[in-house]
């Protein structure tokens, strides 16, 4: 069962952005198309390793695209919260490859530019020129401004944005260049929908996610004209391991609190492999005259914005 529900899934994922290239192909023609719209290209993903990094490697992979996966696979010192292991990788190189496509992985920081340049080049070379990368590594860890724990605070504010902020300019710094040499790439940043709004009680996280929202716009004015695109999908909350761990009575009470209180759809948390779809859209042919904007896959949170 299991794996008929994941097939199935992975057949959903790149549905959406697969009718718009295929419309008007004859049955055979669309049939050997739908999955495959990424076919001969390579992705560079961070945070790659679990969660919705792990979710997009795959769709990726699904839809024929060669992945080049980068996490950092040991904790970060003095932070409270695990980072991905080397096992958890080994699971996202089972998935990729189950697609039938070529992987490689790289363990770094991704506030390390030298680090970051060096598995670009490397991925450049073995695995072909990366036209898509997906800037989703970051860290989250709440702490008000009236919280009680001065290490908590300070901890949020030095490594929360120096990672999503510093780190995410690496990304784009270490792969953007070679995308405008050659006249053309897609650029996706995962940022969330507390970049498009207000929370109470992680200002560190919410500033940093405004802030990459911020870093989209500019770099998209900045790259146009050198046919690169630029875009953010902005997740709602999903059930992943990105906050720590968590016990089933606490992800009931946000399944339940969500479908209440902040969805429009009737769901509550997320699962990864919602949001993957939305990356391999503006990765697609059917994304090619989108940029400077954002997607949000919020289950309707989003109806709530003023624009």
């Amino acid at each position: 069962m299991t794996n008929d529900i994941d097939t199935t899934r992975r057949t959903l994922l790149t549905a959406g952005a697969a009718g718009l290239a295929v419309a008007g192909m004859t049955g055979g023609a669309q049939a050997q198309t739908a999955n495959r719209l990424l076919e001969g290209q390579t992705v560079f993903i961070t945070g790659a390793a679990r969660g919705i990094g792990r979710a997009i490697a795959i769709a990726m992979a699904d839809a024929g695209a060669d992945v080049a996966a980068y996490d950092i696979l040991t904790d970060i010192p003095d932070f409270p919260i695990p980072m991905a292991t080397p096992e958890d990788m080994a699971e996202t190189q089972a998935g990729v490859e189950a697609a039938g496509v070529q992987f490689r992985s790289y363990a770094g920081d991704i506030r390390d530019l030298d680090a970051q340049q060096a598995a670009h080049a490397d991925a450049d070379a073995a695995l072909g020129p990366i036209g898509i990368v997906v800037a989703n590594a970051g860290v989250n860890l709440n702490a008000g401004f009236l919280i009680e724990k001065p290490d908590t605070w300070s901890t949020a504010w030095e490594t929360v944005t120096d990672v999503n902020i510093k780190g995410t300019a690496a990304t784009l710094r270490a792969t953007v260049p070679a995308m405008t040499a050659r006249g053309s790439g897609r650029v996706i940043i995962v940022g969330s929908t507390f970049g498009r709004q207000g929370n109470a009680s992680n200002p560190a996280y919410i500033a940093s996610k405004w802030a990459t929202q911020g870093m989209m716009k500019a770099l998209a004015i900045e790259v146009g004209k050198q046919g690169v695109t630029v875009n953010t999908v902005n997740p709602t909350a999903v059930q992943t391991g990105f906050g720590g761990p968590r016990t089933q009575e606490q992800i009931d009470g946000s399944n339940a609190w969500l479908a209440a209180n902040y969805h429009q759809l009737d769901v509550g948390l997320l699962q990864p492999e919602d949001i993957a779809g939305s990356t391999v859209f503006l990765a697609s042919p059917g994304a090619a005259m989108i940029t400077g904007t954002s997607i949000d896959v919020s289950a309707g949170a989003a109806a709530r914005y003023t624009a």
